[in-house]
């Protein structure tokens, strides 16, 4: 609506054609490269907003993907939930669910970290609010130019 072009790249969905590594067993270095690899073909198409979505949990990883599109600006936003809406949701989805459990303390153990810059409690809310408070909060959304 504000006009700004936007596009959206899921780190996980970027990770998964590869078999991890002992040394990177959730495709961090692989994720981050193609994320690098693939931010000029955004730009070349006249996005100026990119929102990635996905599993980063150490300002460390958060380094390393931001490395690789220098000169932009970067917005941190955790989307917490709390247990169970997380459990919830994680067995909505209908894949896995074995590890709804192991999700759930993960995303304990982010909650205790606290390193985004901006985190909104996404419980009972649709997407459309989350997406309201998530820019309201960030101070608008980021624009890369």
């Amino acid at each position: 609506r504000a006009g700004i072009r936007t596009g959206c790249l899921d780190l996980d969905q970027v990770g998964l054609c590869y078999p991890a590594t002992e040394g990177d067993p959730d495709n961090h270095q692989v994720k981050a490269r193609n994320f690098g690899a693939v931010w000029p073909n955004f730009r070349a198409a006249g996005v100026r907003c990119l929102v990635v979505s996905g599993g980063v949990d150490t300002p460390d990883r958060v380094r390393t993907y931001a490395d690789l599109v220098p000169g932009t600006a970067l917005t941190l936003c955790r989307l917490r939930a709390g247990r169970g809406e997380l459990t919830r949701r994680f067995v909505g989805r209908g894949w896995q669910i074995h590890l709804a459990d192991e999700t759930v303390a993960e995303s304990a153990v982010l909650d205790r970290l606290d390193f985004a810059e901006v985190c909104v409690d996404t419980d009972g809310l649709a997407v459309p609010e989350v997406a309201r408070l998530v820019r309201e909060r960030a101070g608008g959304w980021p624009c890369l130019f």
